[in-house]
């Protein structure tokens, strides 16, 4: 699965609440001018600078409204808004909150904001902004806003305090980090707009209402996306910065890798694995490698023989050679997972006792489970066109073709492989691979959208049903912001009913690896908000 095209349809039934659905808003090729205010203050890219950092970037955009964009536009959102808290993997970071507490028992929110932050309108950030963009993502019920489910009101206490309450305890300013469906947008110039459709409309043409360094001067979705420094940013600007940031559009990724060597473009990702090594040995460039929160599974229909047997998928998940995977399909730009959670989040624990690759094993739990000779057939679908699921699926077919067991493979695009397994389990495919990455980075994203029971089919494609684990992880993600340690044990209580029930295989975590140009310095992979790059971070070296 590609995460980016899937989360666009997440259902109500995800929090019961609020419903994510296809994001709908014209994407128009041509931009039009931003407001009054914004059009004078961003002026054309036509004037001649040399003082421009590009990315080159392989998908092209989807919607820039910040209460609804769930896919690939984030790379332009994170450089144009900002959230009242930063991720990082060393923790959380004040953004355009300063500092927050809460009550007790994490019922009660309370943020203190920067104070003197101004809008790309030139209007000043208040705490009337942070309670009308929370609450128009929550109106519209679309895309990530099921993040603020928690949420029962929020209360301007002053103009620069918003207090939250919930409706029960959670880690709010790590929802408030979230890459997707927290940014602060100017209340009181979007609202002279219209209704939140007009405002929809009016971002994708090209404008923007946010506090970040950049704002957008040329949108087009398909080819180029231009941001222009906005010359009031509160964090102030060095001359080493960039006066412009261009997201360019490259599908091709061995045309992104001359590009990036020659110097045309600064920075790149996704380049083809076989050409890093040389890529690292080029004086030009440089290679960055960091730990992802994505990681690859394969999910077993639960619902059909022989699936249905515990002990039949404890074998075929001992029959997966997990380190040449990683080493053959990855070149070892990735780590074999420990579970269903990435490294380096909460949730994730070294010492998980997981399954490693021993084929005797495997061919002693089918004759246990009634299958000495395997003699049966699965049918395995992955998403078509990525090679790297692709050789995953021949490497499982090789090794499971020594139990017996035979493997169809067959490539299908994401929608049809996810209609086909939502559809009557005794119909659908045996096995489904797919990825998965985080919203904000909590294991509940990932433990609940794929192992919680559901009464409707969305992402729990293994049809798993587990009480106790349900139990378990809806209490955890009550005290991730006020007791971690206990949250983070009975994660782990979790994620060992998962690894003893085997509903899915849990292949690696790939890693991010971006290439940039040596005429640039100071770039940060942060894997909170998947493929940005934050511009304001680049220096000229």
């Amino acid at each position: 699965m590609r995460k980016e095209i899937a989360l666009f349809i997440l259902a109500i039934a995800l929090f019961g609440v609020l419903a994510s659905g296809c994001i709908s808003g014209e994407n128009t090729s041509t931009t039009t001018a931003q407001s009054q205010t914004q059009s004078t203050a961003a002026s054309s890219t036509a004037e001649k600078t040399t003082n421009v950092v590009i990315y080159g970037y392989g998908s092209e955009m989807i919607t820039l409204d910040p209460s609804t964009e769930f896919s690939n536009s984030i790379v332009v959102l994170a450089n144009v808004y900002e959230c009242l808290v930063k991720y990082t993997p060393d923790g959380l970071k004040p953004w355009l909150a300063t500092s927050w507490e809460s009550n007790q028992n994490g019922t009660v929110w309370t943020f203190h904001l920067r104070k003197g932050v101004k809008f790309h309108t030139g209007n000043t950030m208040t705490a009337e902004d942070v309670k009308w963009s929370v609450e128009r993502t929550m109106r519209m019920g679309l895309g990530p806003a099921f993040i603020w489910d928690p949420v029962k009101k929020i209360e301007v206490v002053d103009n620069y305090t918003v207090r939250f309450y919930l409706k029960y305890p959670a880690n709010l300013p790590l929802i408030a980090s979230s890459a997707y469906g927290a940014y602060i947008m100017d209340s009181r110039y979007l609202s002279k707009i219209g209704d939140d459709k007009a405002i929809a409309n009016w971002f994708n043409k090209g404008q923007d209402a946010g506090t970040g360094p950049y704002m957008i001067d040329k949108y087009n979705p398909k080819t180029e996306i231009v941001l222009k420094k906005f010359k009031d940013y509160w964090g102030g600007w060095s001359k080493d910065q960039f006066d412009l940031a261009v997201i360019k559009i490259v599908p091709d990724a061995s045309l992104r890798e001359q590009m990036v060597t020659s110097g045309e473009i600064q920075i790149t990702r996704d380049l083809p694995l076989d050409d890093l090594p040389k890529l690292k040995d080029n004086p030009n460039v440089k290679v960055d490698q960091t730990p992802s929160y994505q990681e690859l599974y394969a999910f077993f229909n639960t619902k059909k023989k022989p699936l249905d047997n515990k002990l039949v998928r404890q074998a075929l998940s001992y029959a997966v050679p997990y380190r040449d995977i990683v080493d053959y399909v990855l070149h070892g730009y990735g780590e074999v997972a420990k579970g269903p959670i990435p490294k380096g989040m909460l949730g994730y624990f070294e010492d998980m006792k997981t399954y490693n690759y021993d084929i005797d094993k495997a061919k002693q739990l089918l004759a246990q489970a009634g299958y000495p000779n395997g003699g049966f057939k699965l049918v395995l679908t992955y998403t078509q066109g990525d090679q790297a699921e692709a050789k995953v699926a021949e490497i499982i077919k090789a090794e499971w073709k020594k139990l017996g067991v035979d493997v169809e493979i067959r490539p299908m695009n994401w929608e049809q492989q996810w209609a086909l397994a939502k559809s009557d389990p005794e119909k659908a495919q045996d096995i489904l691979m797919m990825y998965w990455w985080p919203t904000y980075p909590t294991p509940y994203d990932f433990l609940f959208n794929m192992f919680h029971c559901e009464k409707e089919i969305n992402f729990n494609l293994c049809y798993y049903c587990n009480p106790e684990f349900d139990k378990a992880i809806d209490e955890a993600v009550t005290l991730e912001g006020i007791n971690p340690e206990k949250a983070a044990g009975l994660y782990k209580k979790a994620e060992q009913m998962l690894v003893e029930d085997a509903p899915a295989i849990f292949f690696y975590n790939p890693d991010d690896v971006y290439v940039y140009h040596k005429s640039i310095k100071g770039f940060k992979d942060n894997p909170g908000y998947p493929q940005v790059v934050f511009f304001y971070e680049l220096h000229k070296a």
